[in-house]
């Protein structure tokens, strides 16, 4: 049985990968990803980010992912993948 405001998620993946952020104005901000799963990340920004904005998460090797911030408090933020992404990136 389910608990009240259960939410099943795929598991996440503690990381710390570089990237880069780019914002729906084409600005460019280098993030750390800390952690990871298919359907979104947590990430540490030298900026707060804006709730509800849409990014693109570049990530050497694996590429570029369009995603939504959810969650923002202070210099840590949270996304979802707008497609799970095809691989962990560790």
């Amino acid at each position: 049985m389910q608990k009240p405001d259960f939410v099943d998620r795929p598991p996440r993946v503690a990381t710390i990968h570089d990237a880069l952020l780019i914002d729906s104005d084409g600005g460019e901000l280098p993030v750390v990803i800390t952690e990871i799963s298919a359907r979104g990340f947590r990430l540490r920004s030298p900026e707060t980010l804006m709730i509800g904005e849409m990014v693109r998460l570049r990530v050497d090797k694996h590429g570029e992912f369009e995603a939504q911030i959810r969650w923002s408090l202070g210099y840590h933020a949270g996304g979802a993948f707008m497609e799970p992404a095809p691989t962990p990136l560790r």
